[in-house]
C-alpha cells in the first residue's frame, strides 16, 4: 500500500504521466525523469492506466470489428449514392480498406464538407475518405497520408460570358459581373475568395447543386475540382452548347485520407495501403472504371463486364505492347528504302 503522504508529493507527477498517456504524446524527458525518481509509482500508474490509452487506433478498430469512414455528400465519380447504396472511387478504396483489416464498414455522410474534420475530432468517424485536399492549415489538426489522387482547380461556365479560346479557371476573371458557385468549406472556396469578391461568390452544400445552379443561371459559373468538371463534362453531353469546362490546369493538388493526430502506426500503416494500391494497379483499374469506362454513370446498370484487377494489367500491357511496336514502325518506315 503507498504511504498517503509519498502519494500527495506525488500528485504532480501522476497527472503529467495520465495526460501525457491519454494524448499518446509522451515528452521523453518528462517520462525520463519521473521514471528515475519514482520508478515504482511509474509501475503502477501504468499498469492502472485505461486500455484505450495503451491501444492503437488500428488495435482499437479491430477490437470494435468497425471502421467508420466519412464520404463525401454527392460528389461523383468519388463518391454518390445509387439504388440507395454509396457508390465511387472513394467508396470502393474504403471497402478495400476494411477488408485490410478485416473489419465491417459504416458510413457517414456529413451535410457540409466543413464537418468533415470536426466529426472525426470529435470521434464521429475513424478516418476521413472524401476527396480532401491536402492543405498545411488541415495538416494542423488531422494527419494525412500519403496522396492518392492528383488534381486541378477547375471550371463549369456558360459560354456565352466566355471569351473565345477560354479553356482554363483564371479565363473567369475576364467575366464582368461575375456570379460563382463553389462548395462551401472547401478548398474551391477558400481559392475563389483569393480572386473574386465575396459578394460574387455563392455557396452550395454540394458541387452537383452548383453545377446545377449554372445550367438554371442562377449563377454564372461554378468551380471545383478537376475529376468533377471532366466527368461532368462527360455525363451532361447535351450541354455543351450551353456550359464550357475549363480544363487547362492551373494548380496542382492532391486527395489524401485523414485520420486523427497521435497514432503513427496508423499513419505508417496508411502509407503502405496507399503504396500497395498504387503499385499493384488497384488505383489505375479504378480511375479507369470511374474516368473511362464509367458504367456507374449509365441508367440501364453495370453495361460493360466489369474488369478484375489482374484482367485490367493484362490489358494495358498488351496495349504498352501494341503501342511500343506502333512506335517502332513509324520510326523505321522508309528506312528500308534504301536497300536493295
Amino acid at each position: 500500500m503507498i504511504d498517503p503522504a509519498i502519494k500527495y508529493k506525488l500528485q504532480p507527477a501522476i497527472s503529467v504521466i495520465k495526460r501525457k498517456s491519454i494524448h499518446i504524446n509522451l515528452n521523453l524527458r518528462e517520462v525520463v525523469c519521473v521514471m528515475k525518481r519514482y520508478p515504482v509509482i511509474l509501475m503502477v500508474i501504468l499498469f492502472t492506466l485505461p486500455v484505450v490509452c495503451l491501444a492503437g487506433e488500428i488495435q482499437r478498430i479491430r477490437e470494435k470489428g468497425e471502421i467508420v469512414v466519412s464520404l463525401n455528400r454527392d460528389y461523383p465519380p468519388f463518391s454518390m449514392i445509387k439504388e440507395n447504396t454509396p457508390i465511387g472511387l472513394d467508396v470502393d478504396l474504403a471497402q478495400l480498406l476494411a477488408d485490410s483489416l478485416d473489419v465491417d464498414i459504416r458510413f457517414i455522410r456529413p451535410e457540409t464538407y466543413d464537418q468533415q474534420i470536426p466529426k472525426l475530432l470529435a470521434g464521429e468517424s475513424d478516418i476521413i475518405m472524401a476527396a480532401m485536399t491536402r492543405t498545411i492549415e488541415r495538416g494542423l489538426l488531422v494527419n494525412f497520408s500519403e496522396p492518392y489522387f492528383q488534381v486541378s482547380q477547375a471550371a463549369l461556365a456558360r459560354r456565352e460570358l466566355l471569351p473565345a479560346g477560354a479553356n482554363a479557371y483564371f479565363d473567369l476573371l475576364y467575366i464582368s459581373g461575375l456570379r460563382l458557385g463553389v462548395k462551401t468549406g472547401t478548398t474551391h472556396e477558400a481559392f475563389a475568395k483569393q480572386l473574386f469578391p465575396s459578394t460574387a461568390i455563392k455557396g452550395y452544400p454540394t458541387t452537383t447543386a452548383a453545377a446545377d445552379a449554372v445550367l438554371s443561371g442562377e449563377v454564372d459559373a461554378m468551380v471545383a475540382d478537376s475529376p468533377f468538371v471532366q466527368v461532368w463534362l462527360n455525363t451532361h453531353v447535351k450541354d455543351y452548347r450551353k456550359v464550357a469546362a475549363l480544363l487547362t490546369p492551373v494548380t496542382k493538388e492532391y486527395y489524401s485520407f485523414a485520420i486523427r493526430k497521435g497514432d503513427p502506426d496508423f499513419l505508417n500503416w496508411l502509407n503502405l495501403f496507399v503504396d500497395q494500391l498504387r503499385i499493384d494497379g488497384t488505383l489505375d483499374l479504378l480511375t479507369y472504371e470511374y474516368f473511362e469506362q464509367m458504367s456507374w454513370a449509365r441508367k440501364n446498370g453495370t453495361g460493360d463486364e466489369k474488369l478484375n484487377r489482374a484482367l485490367f494489367l493484362k490489358n494495358r500491357f498488351i496495349a504498352q505492347k501494341q503501342a511500343m511496336i506502333e512506335q517502332r514502325r513509324k520510326a523505321f518506315k522508309g528506312k528500308g528504302d534504301n536497300y536493295e
